[in-house]
């Protein structure tokens, strides 16, 4: 039986919710049901493993047979296999939801990767972003039509995706700070929105993925956050450099998308992505090279980290409250590695690190179980 739904059991009788004649009977009927969400976990595991092997495989055979076919076969190829897929897909549904849900998700992937092959059978107009535009609409026909979380995935890639492909194609190479703070800040917003998904009121199946993508993106969005006043050859962007009115444009867009997204996924609740977008905007202020900067801008991520945390107590997310614990760890190893083991000698630094890991990781633990222990006693 579920952890879980034992602990809510436990609380239901607690609370005199529910007697406890009742409680023993419902734990001995689960016990005695076969455990299946191992089987359902491996299943799953099996279908999106084998959804890209298939994917990959077929596409593969393509390639290696591109040149010798002709134009005409070649566009033939890529219809039919997302056809395939689809219509397969459409086939099993009644007999393995799970598989219909893997081979429609499978058969998006083929839908892009048949517009870029389309593109370059056909000699078109250089342009990839319109490509992911074509891909991101494909997606969202098909959520309308399907409703499922793989394709709510897809959509939450592919639009974002395509806006920073826009940009990055207009402003791909500026040294203009504004044009490189833009979709950091959105990317990182963004991602921020996608952890608010899920929360204990709201816990279907497409809210659990977004925020577990959101989990994904969120570490190596804040890390560009603090990069992003740095350009690639490693000298500073030009922070005096004037906006322009697509500069302002791209801004409203960026901020705006992550408050659309938040307020249709929590409603008035949206105002808490406001602390993240205070931090967004007073984290890209700092530049790396000076002491007093460097420790502020660490000071800047071990507080974003605690209110991370305090988030995922506020609406009991044991995954955003670890994010958060995670986060806090991953900002004191990064300043002791770069600001403080320099200046230790080599195998006393050595040793200051063992400690670290050791001491802090057991006190971080176990302020983390103490968290996660709080989160059962906020009132729902």
């Amino acid at each position: 039986m579920n952890s879980s739904w034992e602990s809510m059991l436990t609380r239901w009788t607690d609370a005199g919710v529910l007697e406890t004649s009742s409680a023993e009977r419902i734990r001995q009927w689960e016990r005695s049901q076969p455990a299946a969400g191992v089987s359902n976990r491996l299943a799953a595991i099996a279908f999106g493993f084998g959804g890209l092997l298939l994917i990959a495989g077929a596409f593969l055979f393509v390639s290696a047979h591109w040149d010798t076919m002709p134009v005409a076969a070649r566009f033939a190829v890529v219809l039919a296999l997302v056809a395939a897929l689809h219509l397969g897909a459409a086939w099993s549904v009644t007999r393995s939801p799970r598989l219909s849900t893997t081979l429609h998700a499978t058969g998006t992937a083929a839908l892009g990767a048949g517009i870029y092959l389309s593109g370059q059978i056909f000699n078109m107009a250089e342009h990839w972003p319109a490509a992911l535009l074509l891909w991101a609409i494909g997606a969202a026909l098909t959520l309308a039509l399907l409703k499922d979380w793989p394709h709510v995935l897809w959509v939450a890639v592919l639009v974002p995706s395509w806006l920073i492909g826009e940009w990055g194609e207009d402003f791909g190479r500026s040294s203009n700070f504004w044009h490189n703070a833009v979709p950091v800040v959105g990317t990182a917003l963004l991602s921020c929105a996608y952890l608010s998904a899920q929360s204990f009121d709201e816990n279907a199946q497409w809210r659990r993925a977004l925020s577990r993508l959101g989990a994904v993106c969120f570490i190596p969005a804040c890390i560009m956050l603090g990069l992003v006043t740095q350009s690639f050859s490693g000298g500073p962007l030009a922070k005096d450099a004037p906006v322009e009115a697509g500069d302002l444009l791209a801004a409203i867009v960026a901020i705006g998308l992550p408050f659309a997204v938040t307020f249709a996924l929590r409603g008035k609740r949206a105002f808490y992505l406001l602390a993240a977008l205070i931090w967004c905007l007073t984290t890209i202020q700092f530049h790396w090279g000076r002491e007093p900067q460097n420790l502020g801008l660490y000071a800047l991520y071990a507080l974003g980290a605690i209110g991370l945390a305090t988030w995922g107590i506020r609406d009991q997310q044991r995954m955003i409250v670890n994010l958060g614990v995670f986060s806090f760890a991953l900002t004191t190893l990064a300043f002791y590695f770069s600001d403080v083991m320099d200046r230790l000698g080599r195998s006393f630094s050595l040793i200051a690190g063992g400690l670290l890991f050791l001491i802090g990781g057991w006190l971080l633990e176990r302020v983390r179980r103490r968290l996660i222990a709080g989160i059962a006693e906020v009132p729902q």
